[in-house]
């Protein structure tokens, strides 16, 4: 699935086992590590070659995981991140939205919220979602700002809900529904 954002050299396609090194050097890097309440410690080479490959597979299969590449189709191709609707329930018509850039040169480069829109877009056009929920950690007000630009709106928190740096943060949740959306 290769999927034409509006940034002209971004795109989205399915992960693959080469995708490896990318994928590894957010989850081995507590700068971004610190950002997500899903990931909140450095994974091992190993845990995330198993992560990736259980992906690759296609072992879970009510989630869609695609890589946000620069350059596709070239061999200088650029990892830049992963976008995901995970715990997707067609019964319902909503899955849960994630998204992280793998490193943090290009962090502000506009390459989540092309990424994200893109995502969304396929959820609720191709399957057919009512609504889109995301998590972030309260005290992330760069990805919270993110998700509201494109529509999102805080539904609650969960209180002193992770527990990282030897302490509790909330969780703050989002939900964007297909009519609010925007894109």
């Amino acid at each position: 699935m290769l999927l034409k954002t509006r940034i002209e050299e971004l795109f989205l396609r399915e992960l693959r086992m080469d995708d490896l090194d990318g994928f590894y050097s957010w989850q081995s890097n507590p700068e971004i590590t610190k950002y997500y309440a899903f990931t909140r410690v450095p994974r091992t080479l190993e845990e995330t070659r198993r992560a990736l490959a259980s992906i690759v597979e296609g072992t879970n299969r009510d989630s869609v995981h695609l890589a946000i590449v620069k350059d596709a189709c070239s061999p200088g191709e650029e990892f830049v991140g992963v976008t995901s609707l995970k715990n997707i329930s067609s019964l319902d018509r909503h899955a849960e939205y994630a998204m992280v850039i793998a490193s943090t040169k290009n962090m502000g480069k506009g390459y989540g919220k092309a990424a994200s829109i893109r995502m969304i877009q396929y959820g609720f056009d191709t399957l057919n979602l009512r609504k889109i929920y995301m998590s972030a950690l309260a005290g992330n007000e760069k990805t919270i700002h993110l998700y509201e630009s494109i529509g999102f709106r805080r539904e609650g928190v969960f209180r002193q809900h992770v527990f990282r740096d030897g302490g509790y943060e909330d969780l703050a949740w989002f939900s964007l529904f297909r009519e609010e959306f925007t894109g």
